[in-house]
């Protein structure tokens, strides 16, 4: 039996999944972020999911497919007493195309940052986003979370901006007093982090989906920017109308079927056409059958049948939005 070993790193968290070539998740691992964060933090998140995907299996060889931190996780097994016998780097938009089961189509991402990628039947392509914080993240975890902030921040100003954000925000941050964690000091110092930002975009959904409007308004707003990146690639490859098939992925589409909701919404104005679909399955899954892939399994439905029964029994595996 052959194993496989994805890994999946972020900016707020890394996941780690093992799979047999059947199709079997025998482990899943999650820890903290690894990008925008100093190299001993990321390695040892990464080294830390690992660690717990892996658990006490007595695994010798690892086929291993990884978006980032491919030396780190190599080194690691080696003190293991794991060979590797395959790693196989892979882009994010690779990653997701596979675990969706499909060649062409647009897949839209947001998790911590956000980027859109379209393929067409005939091989054309285009991709959008992934500029980061401040630059892009639009539509995603940090998006929302920095623009919850502002919200709660805003909330003292008049009737027309009282949200109930101002009480939730501060509690999420670990402070008495937002302005004690996002004004001045703590931004040109830097103590303010993405993965931070991003932790109050799951309190802005819970707010919005209890009827706070500045919350909702917060949802819709950041929505509509990402469903600006979708537009454009419609647009660029002259595909609207065509019907393809729209794939959400990542951790805030994954969570969230409210936010998915809006963001299809906003999107469909564009091209009514699309067919939405949560991809079922996280990223670090993709990450391993990309490593299946350069091994020659065969990426069937059974085997992703497989893996869909038997990820159930690992909470952090779990897709809320296909639920």
């Amino acid at each position: 039996m052959r194993f496989f070993l994805g890994v999946d790193g972020g900016g707020s968290k890394c996941d780690v999944v093992l799979i047999d070539e059947e199709g079997t998740v025998l482990g899943w691992g999650q820890s903290g972020a690894t990008t925008y964060q100093p190299e001993h933090s990321a390695v040892s998140a990464t080294r830390e999911a690992i660690a717990e995907a892996l658990g006490s299996l007595p695994i010798q060889q690892l086929g291993v497919g990884f978006t980032r931190g491919g030396r780190c996780v190599g080194e690691y097994l080696s003190e293991r007493g794991i060979e590797t016998i395959c790693a196989s780097p892979a882009k994010e938009w690779n990653n997701t195309f596979l675990a969706a089961g499909r060649d062409w189509g647009i897949a839209v991402h947001a998790g911590t940052g956000s980027w859109v990628k379209a393929c067409t039947p005939d091989g054309r392509e285009a991709h959008l986003g992934g500029l980061g914080p401040f630059f892009g993240d639009e539509g995603a975890g940090w998006d929302i979370g920095f623009r919850g902030i502002k919200a709660a921040l805003r909330s003292g100003w008049t009737k027309r901006t009282r949200t109930s954000l101002a009480e939730a925000v501060p509690s999420v941050l670990g402070v008495k007093h937002l302005w004690q964690a996002t004004v001045g000091e703590p931004i040109a110092n830097g103590q303010l982090t993405r993965a931070q930002i991003a932790s109050i975009a799951p309190v802005v959904i819970e707010h919005a989906s209890a009827g706070d409007r500045i919350a909702m308004r917060v949802l819709n707003e950041a929505a509509d920017a990402l469903a600006d990146m979708c537009a454009l690639i419609l647009d660029e490859l002259e595909i609207i109308g065509e019907g393809y098939p729209l794939m959400g992925m990542a951790g805030v589409i994954q969570h969230s079927p409210l936010y998915w909701q809006i963001l299809t919404d906003s999107i469909l104005r564009h091209d009514s056409s699309l067919v939405p679909e949560v991809v079922p399955v996280k990223m670090a899954v993709g990450a391993a059958m990309q490593a299946m892939q350069a091994a020659d399994v065969q990426i069937d439905s059974q085997l992703r049948a497989q893996i869909l029964q038997t990820q159930a029994a690992f909470p952090a595996a779990r897709v809320i939005t296909q639920n």
